[in-house]
Order: structure tokens, then sequence, then C-alpha cells
């Protein structure tokens, strides 16, 4: 995988400047604690391990955009499924995609096939983002916090964090500079219409109180730069746990 040159730059620091690497963890560590606590809190955070959204919005299907519908299930960083309802050329289309820890299943209509091993990778990838990205795994020490700088988000400052940890791709977190609310995340993916790897920027926005914590009902996906897709969660529930069952091949 190709790095820029600002994530080279930061493995460059961890190898030849330790003791500033570890400073550098220290206070990005500290961001991420303030976001917990202004999300909800560790002991909150940490019950609901498990959530069920309702979801509706547009996507970019071959180069079409198209109007969806859907659910979408998750828990923790190995378990996920989505369903989505979209018409394309005048054609009714359900499509379902499911990741169960090691197993993965498509399912386009009424057909149903094993994730290509490729595909499922990807799809591990993916959810260990989205993992990431509720912020309580990031106490766990196997977890790199190095900073990222700046960006700026619907017109706010928002301070950037590089997330490393082994196995996995980085994952870039921005939060309000004032608020140290999430607002973007961004990582490599592989494009499954192109089969390259495109840098893949969600922005949260539009924060709902839910169960006590702070949950964003907008989503607003771009890859390298361009519409991907836009979504708004109708409603969400969080759960401890959801039954195995969710998680099976369709």
């Amino acid at each position: 995988m190709r790095l820029s040159r600002r994530v080279f730059a930061l493995m460059c620091l961890t190898l030849l400047a330790p003791g500033v690497a570890t400073a550098d963890d220290a206070a990005s560590r500290e961001i991420v604690a303030k976001a917990i606590e202004n999300a909800g809190g560790e002991k909150l955070l940490a019950k609901y391990k498990a959530s069920t959204s309702k979801l509706k919005g547009t996507l970019q299907v071959n180069g079409a955009t198209v109007a969806f519908t859907g659910e979408l299930s998750l828990q923790g960083a190995n378990q996920y499924r989505i369903q989505i309802a979209f018409v394309l050329d005048g054609q009714s289309i359900s499509f379902i995609s499911v990741l169960n820890r090691d197993q993965g299943w498509l399912k386009i209509n009424n057909d149903t096939i094993d994730m290509p091993a490729e595909l499922l990778a990807e799809t591990k990838e993916s959810a260990y983002s989205g993992w990431v990205s509720t912020l309580v795994p990031l106490k766990d020490k196997a977890f790199q916090l190095t900073p990222f700088g700046e960006a700026e988000v619907a017109g706010r400052k928002a301070t950037g964090i590089n997330v490393t940890r082994e196995g996995h791709r980085p994952v870039n977190l921005f939060f309000d500079k004032e608020k140290l609310t999430l607002v973007r995340t961004e990582s490599r993916v592989r494009d499954e219409t192109t089969a390259q790897e495109v840098t893949e920027e969600s922005t949260y926005s539009e924060y709902k109180t839910v169960e006590g914590t702070q949950q964003a009902m907008k989503v607003v996906v771009k890859r390298n730069g361009k519409p991907h897709a836009e979504i708004e969660v109708e409603e969400v529930k969080l759960s401890e746990k959801l039954d195995d069952s969710v998680f099976a091949k369709p």
C-alpha cells in the first residue's frame, strides 16, 4: 500500500525519535479520553457493544445516484450486517452483506454467495475501522496514537490523530477542536468497482443523545474527494449484545 507523505513522516518519527513519539502518544490519548467522556463516558460506551440502525440516503452505483433504505447491525470489531434496498435502471434490488468473524456472505435479491477471499479481507478491515471510531477500543495500548495535524470540517477546526495497530491499515480520526466530538474519519479502502485503493473520508454530524451516549445521525462519505454516499440515521438502538442469528448466513 502506498503511504501518504504525512504517514511516512510519522513512521520515521516513531523509528528515529521514540521519546517524541511517546509524548505525542500521551497527548493524543488525552484527546481521545476527553472525546470518550464527551460521548457519554467509558463505562456507558463500553456497555453497549452493539447497535442496530435504520437508514436512508443516497449511494453512487455504477455512476448513478440512487436512493436507498436499509438497516445496519454492528457488534464489536468483526460482526456486521447491512441490508439495503434501491431501484437501479427500473429494477428493484435487495442487497445484504454479512460479516461474522471469519466468514462473510453476499445476497443480491434471491442469490447468496460466500464472500471471495479478497472481499472478505476488505470487509474485515472496514469493520475494524468502524470499531476504531467507537473510541473506547483505543484505550488498549496495542493501538499507537500520534498527532495528524489539523483540518477544517464543516467550517470548524478539527484536531487529527493517526491510529495504527499491527496487522491493520492506519485510520485517521478528526475531533472538533473545541467540542472534541468525532467529526471525520479517513482510511484507505479498496474500491469495489475499480479494484484500486482510494482514500475514504466519512464526515459525521447531527449528533443525538441515545441511551446517554452521543450518536451521529448523518454521515457523508467521499472517496478520493468524490461523493460516495450520504446516510441519514432514522433510528438507532444500542444493545449490550445481539443474538448470533443476526449475523447468520442470509
